[in-house]
């Protein structure tokens, strides 16, 4: 059984853990699945949005499809959560993107 299929396997017993469907949408981008990875990233953001390593993953990507407006909110939300939580570098690797791409 590959990575793929061993955490596939995992969220039929746990749909909802973010971890493993982080893996799995990390699993896809490998394979040059996009879609599937940003549909993963999707779900997590609506069940669990205080998954914080999310965001950085979730924005790249969207910019890679070049959904520059659903980037922007996942940055500015993935910002709000690092601050809530003292996460100094979270929040600051959120601003560089912003920066980089969006501004």
């Amino acid at each position: 059984m590959n990575r793929k299929e061993f955490l596939i396997n995992e969220l039929k017993t746990d749909s909802q853990d973010p971890f493993n469907q982080y893996l799995l949408a990390l699993e896809y981008l490998k394979e040059n699945n996009r879609v599937e990875a940003i549909s993963l990233f999707s779900k997590i953001y609506k069940s669990s949005p205080n998954y914080m390593p999310l965001y950085y993953t979730y924005a790249i990507n969207l910019i890679e499809m070049q959904d520059y407006y659903s980037a922007k909110i996942i940055i500015n939300k993935g910002i709000e959560l690092a601050i809530s939580n003292n996460k100094e570098k979270v929040k600051n690797e959120l601003l560089q993107l912003n920066e980089l791409y969006l501004d």
